[in-house]
């Protein structure tokens, strides 16, 4: 049980740390993101650039391993050179997305009206897709930003419940072994 209220008391400081540090540094955060997904390409690009060029010529991987090796360290490289493209790059079409789906949903309900009632506020949400799409279009960073934010209050409200939990289970613990 010790071991067990201990990983309660890790997990909650990871999460209360974690989300304070994305509510306080978003644009830090989608940064490291976009940075860690380069060296997890540079890493194996590496690999398979080092296991090519020192096996011998008989083991030697195929050339395409070797082109899978160079692309993969070059999208790296410039993922952790120029994070921010990458990040506006994956907003847009995440705003992209929301918009065509938004417009599929008021397609398809408008279609329905010509079979069934569909009341006016089942296009309510479709609207608010679509606006959300088109707000992420129009504010990509920002909206990146505001969604590690929520993210954080998330890990925060994480780490705080797990603190109260572990309180909680500690006194019963503490009740049972004495």
């Amino acid at each position: 049980m010790k071991k067990t209220i201990n990983y309660f008391i890790i997990r909650a400081i990871s999460a209360t740390v974690l989300g304070v540090l994305l509510i306080l540094c978003p644009q830090d955060a989608i940064r490291f993101v976009v940075i860690t997904i380069g060296i997890l390409f540079i890493v194996p690009g590496l690999l398979a650039l080092i296991s090519y060029f020192t096996s011998d010529k008989a083991k030697r991987p195929e050339i395409p391993v070797m082109f899978a090796g160079i692309g993969s360290l070059l999208f790296g490289i410039v993922l952790v050179a120029v994070p921010n493209f990458f990040v506006n790059v994956l907003m847009y079409i995440l705003g992209i997305i929301l918009i065509i789906g938004a417009i599929e949903q008021i397609v398809v309900l408008i279609r329905a009206r010509k079979r069934a009632t569909v009341p006016v506020a089942l296009f309510l949400i479709p609207l608010l897709i679509l606006a959300a799409g088109i707000l992420v279009l129009f504010n990509p960073f920002e909206t990146a930003t505001t969604l590690f934010i929520l993210i954080g209050i998330t890990c925060l409200i994480y780490g705080v419940t797990e603190f109260i939990y572990w309180f909680k289970f500690k006194r019963k613990y503490d009740k049972v072994t004495k």
